[in-house]
């Protein structure tokens, strides 16, 4: 394996307008192993290779990648007879008419999906090449869509040595927003190796230059969605919309009804003991409707909610969903992951395809779920008295907080129920049992105060049986003080909060609670909060 050039020169010279392939985000993520086994008669001897990368890949690693995780990416890289190279075959079936080519490499695209994710992403100049003359296909303004998997190098010297003496070659400089870096996970590390998504589009931003000597240079800049700019929020896969709210925000003190709020029932104008709540980017709330096993839906400016998942009455099977107490939304995969409480399980259902689900962890007495931007997972175990962080595909995990049976020590935690990762990966818990909210930094073996801890009361020292917890950019403590009937604020290292909604004695009024679980926010600092006994779901505008 001492050449690579095939991967930075294979450049996608006709502007196709495809069927766009994003089947694999939602596909289950597999062992290498499995993901190449629909693949046997395209490759022959795939599995020596994937016994090489395996042997031969970056594990353990900085960026918390699987084995598999990291293998996939060293097998994309190993060069092999042309015909039989991996890249070289999984490129041609991203790029051909008949987009059915595509289905055979999904589990091999999540995993590599999966493994990308979690590496840096590259904002620069990128370089490609190839060793003939192609200006003439590219004008200025042109829009085009490369469909395979792109390989870049952020070194223009390394391209330059694929071309060799070509008496005629095309230089393409990149401007690029969203490139993974792989060079830490490659055959050829001095390659400096940036690869680009299929589907990755670009301008032509001028029309080719023509140097002496048979050299021609385009200048492409990659389009990228709105999404991709937005700013103040954290994470790129799942992690929560985390606003900056002002220290001093107020919001109104009369809630607006978003979702149910139509008696206890399970039509789609109705909710039955709401409890997690999840917002995403475009403001679009997901609510936990525990008596009515499902995930309902409601996207902002309209009144029309759905089912999102589950609906299919009260069971275990995969389609079905018994007492799902959280809801979490990963935009990278384009799914959900719930919380199934009663079935004791972690289910992830599909956003695009309702038959799409899958079980992702089992037997664990789940309450509370959070992500990290790293794509860990976080569950808290009310039995247990614990919350567990899982890197996708594993089983068991590790305790980050309690894990020394119930009690009320710093160490331990009593009913953990609703939990929240901030920006350096402390977990904050809501203890139903201790009326606190204690933060855990990572690494840590005991927990920190942050809201109540002073017994159950309604003082603005304490809190009686919290649930939802919500944490801002600044460090805020947001919790739905349930038994009291209020969402509280708690300032870092203040000693005690301040009511910001609710509060007003238990009632159905649009100032009033009966009893509160699931809060959040969306990136316009507007709150959310799941009032579980009116059956409702509540939007507090900001006022700042």
């Amino acid at each position: 394996m001492s050449s690579s050039g095939e991967r930075f020169t294979d450049v996608e010279l006709t502007n196709k307008r495809l069927p766009a392939c994003y089947g694999y985000i939602a596909w289950k993520l597999v062992s290498l192993e499995e993901a190449m086994e629909a693949l046997h008669y395209l490759l022959p001897e795939i599995n020596r290779f994937v016994k090489l990368a395996q042997r031969h890949c970056v594990f353990p690693n900085e960026h918390n990648l699987s084995k598999d995780e990291a293998a996939t990416v060293y097998l994309y890289t190993m060069e092999m007879l042309e015909e039989a190279s991996v890249h070289h075959i999984l490129n041609q079936a991203l790029r051909a008419d008949d987009r059915s080519k595509v289905r055979l490499w999904f589990a091999y695209l999540k995993l590599l999906d999966s493994a990308i994710s979690k590496l840096p992403k590259f904002k620069g100049i990128l370089w490609r090449g190839i060793n003939k003359d192609v200006s003439q296909t590219f004008k200025k303004g042109q829009v085009i869509t490369w469909w395979s998997v792109s390989s870049c190098s952020t070194s223009v010297d390394v391209i330059s040595s694929f071309l060799g003496n070509a008496p005629q070659s095309t230089l393409f400089s990149i401007e690029c927003s969203n490139g993974k870096s792989i060079a830490a996970y490659t055959c050829y590390p001095n390659e400096n190796e940036v690869i680009l998504m299929p589907g990755t589009t670009f301008e032509v931003v001028s029309d080719p230059l023509h140097h002496h000597g048979g050299l021609h240079f385009i200048h492409l800049k990659e389009i990228i969605d709105d999404d991709d700019e937005q700013q103040g929020v954290v994470g790129s896969t799942t992690a929560n919309v985390i606003p900056n709210i002002p220290a001093n925000a107020r919001w109104a003190q009369n809630g607006m009804t978003i979702a149910g709020g139509n008696g206890n029932g399970s039509g789609s104008h109705q909710l039955n003991n709401p409890w997690g709540l999840y917002t995403d980017e475009d403001q679009t709330v997901y609510i936990a409707d525990l008596m009515n096993d499902r995930i309902m839906q409601w996207k902002s400016g309209g009144m029309i909610n759905k089912v999102a998942a589950g609906g299919n009455g009260e069971g275990n099977r995969t389609d079905q969903l018994n007492g799902p107490i959280d809801v979490i939304a990963e935009k990278e995969t384009d799914s959900f992951i719930i919380s199934d409480r009663k079935n004791r399980r972690i289910m992830r259902w599909s956003r695009r395809n309702r038959k799409n689900e899958e079980t992702i962890i089992e037997n664990v007495d789940c309450f509370g779920l959070a992500m990290d931007d790293q794509k860990f997972l976080y569950i808290s175990d009310y039995k247990k008295h614990e919350v567990r962080r899982y890197r996708m595909g594993e089983k068991d995990g590790i305790v980050v907080a309690g894990g020394n049976s119930q009690g009320d020590r710093l160490d331990q935690l009593n009913y953990p129920t609703f939990i929240f990762v901030d920006r350096d990966y402390s977990v904050y818990v809501s203890e139903w049992n201790n009326d606190r909210v204690t933060k855990w930094m990572k690494g840590a073996t005991e927990g920190i105060v942050v809201a109540g801890g002073h017994g159950r009361g309604n003082t603005l020292n304490q809190l009686a049986e919290p649930k939802g917890v919500f944490i801002d950019a600044s460090g805020t403590v947001y919790v739905a003080d349930d038994a009291n009937d209020r969402v509280m604020r708690w300032s870092k290292s203040a000693t005690k909060g301040n009511v910001i909604a609710g509060g007003n004695g238990k009632g159905s009024e649009a100032n009033q609670f009966n009893g509160l679980t699931g809060l959040s926010f969306d990136r316009n600092g507007n709150l959310y909060v799941a009032d579980w006994g009116n059956h409702r779901v509540q939007r507090f505008s900001i006022e700042q």
